[in-house]
């Protein structure tokens, strides 16, 4: 088998190539979120994480990236999971709406000061209420999501951060999502605990 036929050099090249195009897109964004979710953490204030489909696995991820610790010991930082309740989704959803699950938990948790993780799972499923519940709390919202079959969100608060994985196919575009999120994470750490 010729080596640009092999499945596996295909999938390895293709996460290779989507990680090397997003890296100068991505930086500026990054590094913004990063300095976002420092601020709200010196400030005593929360962060808030959540997404939909993939993007709450990978938001369950992140918190436990920072509850726990990447690179170095140090305290656990305060961060809350929504959305990964299936019990608490269920009940809001059989009231409200799918579209309105993670907006509910955002209105009851979320206060001034605070900043909304949101991470669109591949599905595309709208985040739209979720920014408006945070935006209505006066929460500062970060939004990361991919080019794959989702709405362009207007994020018209002051603070608010889109980081749009410029990637077309869903699997590439998670994978870029989960190092965006590890490297928010690790910058946090850097930043406020230091290089170790």
């Amino acid at each position: 088998m010729d080596d640009l036929d092999d499945p596996v050099q295909l999938w390895f090249t293709g996460h290779v190539d989507t990680v090397y195009r997003s890296l100068d897109v991505l930086q500026p964004a990054l590094r913004a979120a990063a300095a976002a979710m420092q601020d709200t953490l010196l400030s005593d204030k929360r962060l808030i994480a959540g997404g939909t489909g993939t993007g709450c696995a990978l938001a369950q991820l992140f918190c436990a990236a920072l509850l726990s610790r990447l690179s170095m010991e140090r305290p656990a930082l305060p961060v809350i999971l929504i959305g990964s309740d299936a019990a608490t989704l269920g009940a809001i959803a059989e009231g409200y709406g799918h579209s309105d699950a993670l907006a509910r938990q955002v209105q009851a948790l979320a206060a001034p000061g605070d900043t909304v993780l949101l991470v669109a799972g591949a599905s595309g499923t709208s985040l739209a209420s979720a920014v408006r519940a945070a935006q209505g709390r006066r929460a500062r919202v970060i939004l990361l999501a991919s080019m794959s079959g989702q709405e362009q969100l207007q994020l018209p608060g002051e603070g608010d951060i889109e980081i749009r994985i410029p990637a077309e196919e869903p699997t590439r575009a998670t994978e870029c999502q989960l190092l965006v999120l590890n490297c928010l994470a690790e910058l946090l750490e850097q930043e406020i605990f230091g290089s170790g």
